[in-house]
């Protein structure tokens, strides 16, 4: 095994102590306990990366679904099914206590 690198870092005296303190009640070095963060946050910090690019392909899958689902209704030859349809989004999203907005799930 290669020999661990040695990181320094300056902190606060309150700082210093405070950390101590956290490695203390985990039952772990100073080394051991800064290491564990440090590796946590750089895997979120990875992590983070392939989140929002989950986020951006659910957010156009949505915008996709959105705009199919009202041009079906539009065309559907019930002309009163997109605005019921619309009414009943109005109301889920009251009953789920989230605001509906005018440019959500409409283009009305």
């Amino acid at each position: 095994m290669a020999r661990p690198l040695s990181l320094q870092i300056y902190v606060s005296r309150e700082l210093a102590g405070r950390v101590r303190a956290a490695a203390a009640r985990n039952d772990l070095s100073v080394s051991e306990w800064v290491r564990t963060l440090v590796t946590s946050a750089c895997d979120q910090s990875e992590n983070a990366g392939q989140h929002d690019k989950v986020i951006e392909r659910i957010h156009r899958q949505s915008v996709f679904i959105m705009v199919g689902l009202d041009a079906l209704l539009a065309g559907h030859p019930d002309h009163g099914l997109r605005d019921r349809a619309h009414q009943a989004y109005g109301r889920k999203c009251k009953q789920l206590g989230i605001t509906s907005s005018t440019s959500e799930g409409s283009s009305t």
